[in-house]
């Protein structure tokens, strides 16, 4: 059975190239691609995705906020997220893959990383983060 993956891409370009590099993996099926966290919630509610790769590179950290939200909307996901902008990595000196998990997610690929080892990354997920939080606690925070 192919792991499901779900893409959340601000920019098209990146979605597509996304697209292009997962559709002819084995063992990994694209179900459902968005653009916006609103968009990805409703998506993964209906394709329950086995791993939702998200962009934390959006606009006021928004990438980051979305973890929560697609938390409720899918919880059986596990939230890998990436960045495709190497300057965002440690911008004002913070560090984002640091951020990324303790928003919740469950890996973080940086910038740095190639297409192959994001399709490898997918290919054979990893166990959900200790620090995850479950539904009741995201309900009640």
């Amino acid at each position: 059975m192919p792991v499901t993956v779900m893409v959340v891409e601000r920019y098209r370009c990146v979605r597509d190239t996304l697209r292009i590099a997962i559709h002819p993996m084995p063992g990994l099926e694209l179900v459902a691609e968005a653009s916006d966290a609103t968009e990805a919630a409703g998506l993964a509610m209906d394709h329950e995705p086995d791993v939702i790769l998200l962009d934390v590179d959006w606009p006021s950290l928004a990438g980051l906020g979305a973890v929560p939200v697609l938390r409720l909307a899918a919880p059986q996901a596990l939230i890998v997220m990436y960045s495709s902008e190497p300057a965002f990595e440690h911008r004002n000196g913070e560090d984002a893959a640091g951020f990324a998990i303790a928003a919740g997610a469950d890996a973080y690929l940086t910038a740095a990383a190639t297409l192959e080892e994001m399709v490898t990354l997918l290919q054979a997920p990893p166990e959900p983060s200790p620090r995850r939080p479950d539904r009741e606690e995201l309900l009640t925070a």
